[in-house]
């Protein structure tokens, strides 16, 4: 299984707009950007404001040597920019059960399809090549535009969880969401 497992990390995913390939060491410094810019950081799951390239180094090591995790940069498919990354994380096989995270750092790219794309070939990678089941994420209740990415890619809404996020002086909900059934169609 690790064999497989490290052989299906390395794939490369084609999409329509997007292309996912496993994340490289020469993408940090672009995700550093992406993640302490605080138009992107306050949607993410971390606040990443004080992250430094060796902590992210650190946690790169880490990551390319997990069996629980997979993170792949998403590339603009027509000039193979760097937009965003995107992973599956706590990637369990016995439940067939995984929590999924994305964020297009590139906001030019952001409400032009980008992240509906990557979110559609990601999930679909879980089911087809991982054989998972369910596929499950944490959003925040003023992220609009990714709740309707993801309702729009197939996820549902499975709870929430009152007042568990202060962000800007407010308390606000996480939905977490998931997806189950077959792969999305991603064209």
């Amino acid at each position: 299984m690790i064999e497989d497992f490290k052989t299906i990390s390395k794939k490369v995913m084609p999409g329509g707009k997007v292309m996912l390939r496993p994340l490289e060491k020469s993408d940090l410094d672009r995700s550093l950007k992406w993640l302490t810019d605080p138009l992107v950081n306050k949607y993410l799951s971390h606040n990443f404001r004080d992250l430094t390239a060796s902590q992210e180094e650190q946690w790169f090591d880490y990551i390319k040597d997990s069996h629980q995790d997979m993170v792949f940069a998403v590339l603009d498919s027509t000039t193979e920019n760097h937009i965003g990354n995107c992973a599956l994380h706590k990637i369990d096989y016995r439940k067939k059960t995984c929590e999924m995270g994305i964020v297009i750092g590139e906001k030019d790219y952001w409400d032009r399809g980008y992240g509906t794309d990557a979110v559609k070939v990601l999930v679909g990678f879980a089911i087809e090549n991982l054989k998972l089941l369910k596929v499950w994420l944490n959003v925040y209740t003023y992220n609009h535009r990714a709740i309707k990415v993801y309702e729009n890619c197939g996820f549902k809404l499975v709870r929430v969880l009152k007042r568990n996020h202060l962000y800007n002086g407010k308390y606000w909900d996480t939905l977490v969401m998931e997806y189950t059934g077959k792969p999305p169609d991603i064209y």
